[in-house]
């Protein structure tokens, strides 16, 4: 193989979750493009810190000071979605059906990744419920996934605001999946079928 395939192989793959195998096909697929394409390609990398930005207020992805939906004045300052990554976000955010704020954690608590409380934004979502709760009482929804990690991250946030006056702590419902049957269910998704039920 050429060193320069191999080089840029060898950079893609620096990108979480891409492989050996997927940063070959990406850079084959990439040959197949016209030059302006790739040109096109080349300058949304090189300008990627300069255009996009995280949000101060909520971590969310910006091309301004603050995200959109912080800057929407329509959006409910009762309700504070707590998620792990922006991608959980925007896959909230399309349903249509939550208009309050949000705020990414950017994680979850995972030792074994170096991800610990001090390295994810539960400091700034302190900060940040203790000024919506001057201003009213506040839910805080967490939304964080059902994993270990996601699960201890639920707990280490139920820890620090459990008990807080004006704060509602609550939870995403969880449980048995559409179309699923009960006998092929685990344990603990039955549990929490169980814990969430209405």
């Amino acid at each position: 193989m050429s060193p320069k395939f191999e080089q840029t192989v060898k950079l893609l793959r620096k990108l979480p979750g891409v492989g050996p195998r997927q940063a070959a096909r990406f850079v084959l697929a990439l040959l197949n493009k016209d030059e302006t394409e790739l040109r096109e390609l080349g300058g949304a990398i090189v300008n990627l810190k300069k255009d996009i930005r995280f949000c101060p207020e909520c971590f969310n992805i910006s091309e301004n000071a603050t995200c959109a939906i912080c800057h929407d004045p329509k959006r409910d300052n009762g309700k504070l979605l707590v998620v792990e990554k922006v991608t959980d976000l925007n896959s909230i955010e399309r349903t249509g059906l939550y208009q309050g704020h949000y705020h990414v954690l950017g994680g979850a608590i995972n030792p074994l990744d170096n991800m610990t409380p001090e390295t994810l934004k539960i400091r700034q979502l302190e900060t940040r419920a203790a000024k919506l709760t001057a201003k009213g009482p506040l839910e805080l929804i967490i939304a964080t996934n059902p994993s270990t990690s996601g699960e201890a991250t639920a707990l280490y946030i139920k820890e620090i605001f459990g008990g807080q006056p004006n704060i509602t702590l609550t939870r995403l419902g969880r449980g048995l999946a559409s179309g699923s049957a009960l006998e092929y269910a685990d344990e603990s998704t039955l549990k929490h079928a169980l814990e969430s039920r209405r």
